[in-house]
């Protein structure tokens, strides 16, 4: 079977490019008969010029099954607009039997049967924060040959079902895989270098606290729910334990003032944004290993999250042996379910109390996700993804 890919997100930090990469390698653990076609930016820093990137995945596209085709990406291109445009001559050239459309929208005109993955949907329910995206995504999608919506949560699927609205026969639910074994094991292992150049150690935070944040657009920066988090670590006073927020995206005013409470003094030393009493640190762009090697060797995650499509930093703590503390929302239940703390997102007293217990005894936490990341596997992953293109190319044959 014919698998064209269509990952713009491949190579940048954050979520979306996690999920670009997990495809790929869930489909090879279960695919020795399946031959993929890549198509993703030769250079994604026009397109994500406030991301960083994720240089692990060039292995993948070495594999003999896979075709990689870098794509010159229009100036005046936008992923809110089916990428007719920019896919048509490269699939004629590598003819597939089904094409897979990571983000949101896909061809209005496919020469195969097409699936299309929504990651949550934020843009359907607060138009108003995504501005003119909203209406341009929304319109994009409308053009969209929707013959398979593949969602990467029940809870985003019911979301996106009611408000697009589309008919959930027609849906698929593929949760995320941890797909970067070999990264999360170096992560735990002893990583004494500088996290970003010129940056801090691990050594240089003591026992820290730490809050992965998605940066890459305003909305995500403050449904995160950052600072709650930050004023929940406050109130655990507990002298010498720092928060550590790494963010994925450029460090500007604009963000900091997403991710910290008004309150906060400080300022930027050594690549950092630190608080006159050192007890903050957000973090620049890292790279996928540091970021992994920060959560690896925190006392504990904590997440305080609004609102996920998915939740991918729960299910790292969770693999990296971290305890868990996250907020009790959309789809935070339905993946962590009970190995981690969950609690309402706005109610600051209770993250710091759950910190405070999670911090006081790890051991049944670390137990508990650990067995919950179990189910996040590549062969999970790659064999649910199959089903649902080999079911549209059956119906395209």
């Amino acid at each position: 079977m014919r698998i064209a890919l269509f990952l713009p997100h491949l190579g940048v930090t954050g979520g979306l490019g996690v999920h670009c990469r997990a495809v790929v390698a869930a489909l090879l653990e279960v695919g020795p008969d399946l031959r993929l076609t890549v198509f993703a930016p030769r250079d994604p820093t026009p397109l994500f010029p406030l991301a960083g990137r994720d240089d692990t995945h060039p292995a993948l596209l070495h594999d003999s099954r896979v075709t990689f085709v870098p794509l010159d990406w229009p100036a005046d291109a936008n992923l809110a607009d089916p990428p007719d445009d920019i896919l048509r001559e490269p699939l004629s050239r590598h003819p597939a039997d089904v094409l897979l459309c990571s983000y949101y929208v896909g061809m209005e005109r496919p020469p195969c049967p097409q699936a299309v993955v929504f990651h949550d949907a934020g843009f359907l329910e607060y138009p108003q924060v995504f501005g003119a995206t909203a209406e341009r995504r929304r319109a994009g999608v409308a053009r969209t040959k929707l013959d398979r919506l593949v969602c990467v949560s029940a809870d985003g699927r019911d979301r996106v079902c009611r408000l697009l609205p589309f008919d959930p026969a027609r849906t698929a639910v593929v949760w995320h895989a941890l797909t970067d074994s070999a990264e999360l094991r170096a992560a735990a292992a002893t990583f004494a270098g500088e996290l970003w150049p010129g940056g801090d150690t691990l050594a240089d935070w003591g026992r820290y606290i730490f809050s992965p944040v998605g940066a890459a657009t305003g909305f995500n920066r403050v449904r995160k729910n950052v600072p709650a988090g930050v004023r929940a670590v406050r109130r655990l006073a507990q002298p010498g334990v720092k928060l550590i927020v790494a963010s994925t995206g450029t460090l500007t005013e604009r963000m900091l003032a997403d991710l910290l409470p008004a309150e906060e003094v400080g300022q930027m030393v050594g690549g950092a944004w630190r608080s006159t009493d050192g007890a903050v640190v957000v973090l620049p762009n890292l790279d996928r290993v540091p970021f992994l090697a920060a959560m690896a060797h925190a006392a504990a995650v904590l997440y305080p999250t609004r609102y996920e499509g998915f939740g991918l930093p729960a299910i790292e703590a969770m693999a990296l042996g971290v305890p868990l503390v996250a907020g009790n929302a959309t789809s935070l239940p339905e993946v962590v379910g009970d190995a981690g703390r969950l609690v309402p997102p706005d109610d600051v007293d209770a993250f710091a109390a759950a910190l405070r217990e999670v911090m006081a005894d790890p051991g049944e936490w670390v137990r508990r996700g650990r067995e919950r990341a179990t189910l996040f596997t590549p062969e999970r992953m790659g064999r649910e993804l199959r089903a649902v293109l080999e079911g549209l190319g059956e119906r395209g044959a």
